[in-house]
């Protein structure tokens, strides 16, 4: 039988392991020992253990700062050892030598489930792509400037619209660094390109969808439908990106996937709401304006045109005119 001396980090996750064979295994930083750890609260021979009927017992070799037995399934709570004392460890105990965590389990203990992949990840490949890159890239370019263009309500200037998507650009190629960072520390894997495509998918997406709600406000005659729909579309994109990027950069579980996106999503509605709050209470001399090329072809409802109704003035203004010298 051999014993298996799991190094464990962050979490409890194992980092590596050691196998020993035999009925008996040291651990310390000396080479002489079965497991050499370089942590140098570690006494060169540190501890030993030799395989009994029902576990392990722990031997401390007159050790320095001692063995912490962190959890052990014999037992109930944490327990430190003196030097020169000795324990019955079971399967799956934990100590703790030095500023090292360690876990003790047998070469048959059994292990969990295979999980399944998430489709992300599965597909993750073909987002990974340059290839993929690259048109998205373009196609979110194109689309920016056209929406800079029909938003804008004076004379068109590339020099004045360079910063601006420049900056949108940076802004995007931030993101994507900063998950494809977070991806190579948690899981040794960084998928860049995977994460942009999908920032700009979720783009792409949005100005559709923006476009849409303009279409509908405008044939509503209300600003109140693109003031209430517009947030809505932003914070569900949003959430659904979040829960995209922690699938290929963490390896978080979907349930906690999805409670992280929304809670973040949460903080932003609460962070928005009160400057909105502190905003009412104070009064500014500047009128809010709103700019946008809105093209007659894209209105289906009916509705009265802009000439009939300034033509409609004067029959207003005759009818005031009457009632005033009556």
């Amino acid at each position: 039988m051999a014993v298996i001396i799991e190094l464990l980090g962050w979490g409890g996750k194992r980092q590596r392991y050691f196998t020993v064979e035999g009925n008996s295994a040291t651990v310390g930083r000396s080479y002489q020992n079965d497991v050499v750890l370089d942590d140098v609260h570690i006494s060169p021979h540190h501890l030993r253990l030799d395989a009994v009927e029902d576990g392990w017992q722990l031997t401390d070799l007159q050790t320095l700062n001692g063995v912490e037995v962190v959890k052990n399934p014999r037992s109930s709570g944490a327990q430190l050892l003196d030097s020169d004392s000795t324990i019955v460890l079971a399967e799956g105990a934990e100590i703790k030598i030095g500023r090292t965590r360690l876990r003790i389990v047998s070469d048959s203990h059994p292990v969990d489930d295979a999980k399944e992949l998430h489709h992300l990840e599965q597909d993750a490949g073909k987002l990974n792509r340059l290839s993929i890159w690259l048109p998205l890239f373009l196609i979110s370019l194109t689309v920016e400037i056209a929406a800079l263009y029909s938003s804008s309500f004076v004379e068109w200037q590339w020099k004045n619209v360079f910063s601006i998507i420049l900056g949108t650009q940076a802004v995007l190629l931030f993101l994507a660094l900063f998950w494809g960072a977070l991806g190579r520390f948690l899981r040794n894997e960084s998928q860049l390109l995977s994460h942009y495509c999908l920032i700009l998918l979720a783009g792409l997406v949005y100005s559709l969808a923006d476009w849409l709600i303009g279409v509908l406000a405008y044939n509503a005659g209300t600003e109140m439908v693109a003031m209430i729909l517009s947030p809505i579309n932003a914070l569900l994109l949003l959430a659904l990106l979040l829960s995209a990027n922690f699938a290929l950069a963490t390896n978080m579980l979907p349930r906690q996937r999805w409670i992280s996106s929304l809670c973040f999503v949460m903080l932003i509605i609460i962070v928005s709401i009160t400057a909105q709050m502190r905003g009412w209470g104070e009064f500014s001399p500047y009128p809010d304006y709103f700019s946008g090329l809105e093209v007659p072809a894209l209105q289906f409802a009916g509705a009265e045109s802009a000439d009939d109704f300034i033509a409609g003035f004067d029959d207003i203004f005759a009818s005031a005119d009457r009632e005033a010298l009556d």
